[in-house]
C-alpha cells in the first residue's frame, strides 16, 4: 500500500468525526490524523513544518468527493 493509499485509508475511516468540522482542511500523516486547519495553506504550512519532506495529506473535508470531469476533445489545435 502506497504512503496515499493510506493516507486516504485514514480520511475515509476518520471521515464521521470529520464531519463535524465540514469544509475546514485535514492533515494526516500516515495513520495519524494530525490536526484541522481554517484554510489549506495553514494545513499545508504546518505540514511542512512537522513533517519537512516526508509525505503527508492535506484534504477538505467532505461528506462527498466532487468529480471532475476532463477531456482530450477540448477542440483547439496546439500552436507548437
Amino acid at each position: 500500500m502506497s504512503t496515499l493509499d493510506r493516507e486516504i485509508k485514514t480520511y475515509e475511516s476518520n471521515l464521521p468525526k470529520l464531519l463535524a468540522k465540514q469544509g475546514k482542511y485535514v492533515l494526516i500523516h500516515g495513520d495519524d490524523v494530525v490536526g484541522t486547519f481554517d484554510s489549506y495553506e495553514d494545513a499545508l504550512n504546518s505540514g511542512y513544518e512537522r513533517f519537512a519532506l516526508l509525505p503527508f495529506l492535506v484534504k477538505q473535508i467532505a461528506p462527498a468527493e466532487r468529480i471532475a470531469f476532463f477531456t482530450r476533445d477540448l477542440g483547439f489545435v496546439c500552436q507548437a
